[in-house]
């Protein structure tokens, strides 16, 4: 249904909708286009060379691999993290790292090689501090809440 120009007089949802907003949703749809159809493109190149059976064995073998190191990863970091609750201590650094583990176990879980190597580099400490360190900067004060809550009821 088109929008008439009597439910939104004058330029209203261009001033509804921020400049910034509308940058972001062009950024993701992008990525959200370019990044399965390169995935696309390098399974049917490898498959070319290898053979598609190889290929999908791979891709299988990379997301259970995957599974395995990230649940292993998740569990050291909470109780890395429960410890210094325990011990009355703020838990940046393992928020952080706890932030870079889920980025990466979101790519690891999103099938194609290139989101696998970039999910599996996310286990890199380097690599996953610093992403951490910047998905974690734009909730610092709802980390700090959260830390004040599982203080009180004491993991």
């Amino acid at each position: 249904m088109l929008l008439s120009r009597t439910m939104f007089p004058g330029n209203l949802p261009l001033k509804i909708i921020k400049q910034n907003l509308l940058v972001r949703v062009l950024f993701l749809s992008l990525l959200y286009s370019i990044i399965p159809l390169s995935e696309i493109i390098l399974l049917f190149i490898l498959g070319a060379y290898i053979g598609n059976a190889v290929i999908l064995m791979c891709a299988a073998l990379t997301g259970v691999l995957g599974v395995l190191i990230i649940v292993l990863q998740i569990q050291s970091t909470l109780k890395r993290i429960k410890a210094k609750i325990k011990a009355g201590t703020y838990p940046g650094k393992e928020f952080v790292s706890l932030a870079g583990v889920l980025l990466g176990a979101v790519l690891l879980l999103t099938p194609g090689f290139i989101t696998d190597f970039l999910g599996f580099l996310l286990f890199v400490p380097f690599f996953r501090n610093k992403i951490g360190n910047i998905i974690t900067s734009k909730m610092e004060s709802r980390l700090k809440d959260i830390y004040e809550y599982l203080k009180l009821y004491e993991l």
